[in-house]
């Protein structure tokens, strides 16, 4: 006899997070999306819910599932003080952009170069061109103490379709409407974008694309 498995029931939910979670961190790794110390976090939202997993990429407790309500007043698992602060963040995320399914965190070199140096992230890179248009960027935004969600939010609104922003002084955060793995992947391309720029300003000014690139490209990745 066949036992059905209930893609709502709790316990599969966070087993499958959990999975996807190691799967998302050995990507990370492979493309050395990571900091030294690997500092980072993902989530992933409920679906229907105001609640999300989350679970941070270092330390021993790197991998572990802690399950959150919007108020992060209830939670279930393993949470730390750190973690509980970036997810109030994740949650401003979710509550600005409610289709977002999930998000990341990390301190990805060139990316949180960039965050660093005070400058946005704009599309010299074709991997760009895939979420961004020619005119478009990876916003910068305002500097605001660690996790303050003030600064985002205001990227968000000012920069309706940007899938990812770049805290001043910090690095990036990146979200998407699909699974964390497709969030995951996301933040690898936006990195491998920032390192190929910071080579091609070691060569000079890096080039912009031309005007309709973007929806140039997007209809040679459509297939016929």
């Amino acid at each position: 006899m066949t036992t059905l498995i209930d893609p709502r029931d709790p316990l599969f939910i966070v087993q499958q997070f959990e999975k996807d979670f190691a799967s998302a961190r050995q990507l990370l790794l492979h493309h050395q999306a990571l900091s030294a110390n690997q500092a980072g976090n993902i989530s992933l939202r409920l679906p229907g819910e105001e609640q999300l997993l989350i679970a941070t990429l270092n330390g021993p407790d790197a991998g572990t599932a802690a399950l959150l309500d919007f108020d992060l007043q209830r939670s279930q698992g393993s949470l730390t003080e750190n973690l509980r602060e970036v997810a109030a963040l994740h949650v401003a995320i979710y509550r600005e952009r409610p289709q977002v399914r999930s998000v990341i965190h990390t301190h990805s070199p060139y990316l949180s170069a960039f965050a660093i140096a005070g400058r946005p992230l704009r599309p010299h890179a074709s991997q760009l061109l895939g979420v961004l248009d020619e005119d478009q960027e990876i916003p910068l935004t305002a500097w605001g103490p660690r996790y303050s969600a003030e600064p985002v939010v205001a990227a968000l609104r000012e920069h309706p379709r940007a899938p990812a922003a770049l805290l001043a002084n910090h690095g990036p955060f990146a979200w998407s409407e699909r699974d964390l793995l497709a969030t995951t992947r996301l933040l690898i391309n936006l990195e491998e974008s920032a390192h190929l720029t910071w080579l091609a300003a070691q060569l000079g000014t890096p080039q912009p694309f031309p005007a309709g690139a973007a929806a140039l490209s997007r209809q040679g990745w459509v297939a016929p």
